[in-house]
């Protein structure tokens, strides 16, 4: 008898382990899922604000004289965007960083002329892309997010400044 209510033990004990050992891999599971749902939910909020930009900036490009007033809604890793003058159509002023403080990548980008005109910060520059001809009165206009941006079509390109 007391053969049996030791094996019952530690059979139960087994039954323990292995309930912790389930609930344990569960629980690392799930996380890790949560985790990547929330990653790949911020990529894709990161890819509709450089879709909608650039949708926004081919539709209203050639309607010369139209403004148009667009909310800036960044990802969340992200506090501000720096838009800097369109590659193909104008001359580049590298702005003296004693007058404007550049982030350095993006000053990397004005002086190769990279096919780049918008650029992420999250400190720095991380994100960068084409979003079509812009134009602003300065080379580089930096804005922080939450915010508005004043888009005004001139036929062949967009000119961006910020909404006051």
């Amino acid at each position: 008898m007391k053969e049996q209510k030791r094996a019952q033990i530690y059979g139960q004990i087994f039954i323990y382990i292995l309930t912790l050992v389930l609930i344990s891999f569960i629980l690392t599971y799930g996380y890790k899922s949560i985790r990547n749902l929330n990653s790949r939910a911020e990529q894709l909020s990161c890819l509709q604000f450089e879709k909608d930009l650039q949708n926004s900036i081919k539709a209203i490009s050639s309607d010369f004289g139209t403004v148009k007033r667009k909310e800036l809604r960044l990802c969340s890793n992200y506090r501000q965007v720096c838009f800097v003058e369109g590659v193909r159509h104008f001359n580049r002023r590298v702005p003296s960083s004693n007058v404007l403080p550049v982030d350095p990548i993006i000053m990397d980008s004005i002086q190769s002329n990279a096919e780049k005109n918008v650029f992420m910060l999250a400190g720095t520059a991380k994100k960068s892309f084409y979003a079509g001809n812009i134009s602003m009165d300065f080379d580089v206009l930096c804005i922080d997010s939450p915010k508005s941006l004043r888009l005004e079509g001139k036929g062949s390109y967009v000119a961006l400044s910020e909404w006051s």
